[in-house]
């Protein structure tokens, strides 16, 4: 039934995919070098200033794998998140992303959950789309972590 798919985008990472609702994305971004947190873990890249919000930049697979130090290449881009949660300082989150997303209806029959016995903290599930392996977010818990992470919530 078409009005039970769901418009996403599907943002490629180094290995694997991020899945979001369209409506949750707020702009592409170009790669620019974040300006770093004093001290920050691996994943946490710093800020960058976008239409006069200070928007703290996560390497998500880093976060989420705790793996290896992903290359900034010319393919790199930002990808702009509006959090939708009840912070007071994060109200954006920028995803490093290695490339331009598509955009995807998702559906009964095209998303398939990957069952998997514990997900880490900030994912909500994993799941295949079109046959590739992408992980979905759970926004709430990121911006939590980002918050206290970041400005010590």
């Amino acid at each position: 039934m078409a009005d039970m798919d769901l418009r996403t985008i599907l943002a490629p990472l180094t290995d694997g995919y991020v899945l979001l609702p369209n409506s949750v994305v707020g702009e592409i971004l170009n790669f620019t070098s974040p300006e770093p947190f004093k001290q920050s873990p691996p994943w946490l890249m710093g800020e960058i200033a976008w239409r006069g919000w200070q928007v703290p930049v996560v390497n998500y697979e880093r976060m989420i794998r705790d793996k290896g130090i992903t290359t900034i290449t010319s393919k790199s881009r930002i990808l702009i998140v509006k959090t939708l949660g009840e912070s007071t300082q994060v109200n954006y989150i920028g995803l490093l992303i290695q490339g331009l997303p598509r955009l995807r209806k998702a559906n009964a029959e095209t998303l398939h959950e990957k069952q998997t016995e514990e997900l880490p903290e900030t994912v909500f599930s994993i799941v295949t789309i079109d046959n590739l392996q992408a992980f979905i977010p759970e926004l709430g818990d990121l911006t939590r972590v980002v918050e206290l992470t970041a400005y010590d919530g």
